[in-house]
């Protein structure tokens, strides 16, 4: 498989779990010594394994996305691959009634090796930080995308 086509594959089966929280479904695509880390002032974490990187996604979810009941994922630039590195940039749109939308931005980074992520880098915009809590402050909401 590519490094595109293994990403993608993990992609489609993310959102899957998404829906389900059938975590068992991404496994193939993480190995023990997987890394994932999320840059960010508020929010930055490094997570070691599919157990915690499961764990660490799942509570994101459940704090900022899953209260909401659309979630729409544009792709600004990418995916560009070179050998076994992956890049895109993002923004994930979040609406609820009456609450203005929620953008995030960011970058993704993944280094795939043997069709599985070896690093999964997720960078948030600078600003995003600040946005996020004016967006609280003005909507009232409580939400929480840590991940530890």
């Amino acid at each position: 498989m590519t490094t595109l086509e293994a990403f993608l594959a993990y992609a489609a089966e993310f959102e899957k779990t998404y829906v389900d929280d059938d975590w068992t479904r991404l496994e193939p695509y993480f190995g023990d010594a997987t890394v994932y880390r999320v840059e960010s002032e508020v929010f930055g974490c490094e997570l070691l394994g599919p157990s915690a990187i499961f764990a660490g996604i799942k509570k994101s979810l459940d704090g900022l996305d899953r209260n909401f009941p659309v979630r729409e994922i544009a792709i600004l630039e990418g995916p560009d691959v070179e050998g076994d590195e992956l890049r895109a940039t993002w923004t994930v749109t979040y609406r609820k009634e009456d609450w203005s939308p929620l953008v995030l931005r960011g970058r993704s980074f993944a280094r795939i090796r043997d069709d599985k992520i070896e690093l999964l880098v997720d960078s948030y915009d600078e600003r995003m930080d600040r946005e996020l809590a004016e967006w609280t402050r003005d909507t009232g909401a409580e939400v929480d995308p840590s991940y530890v």
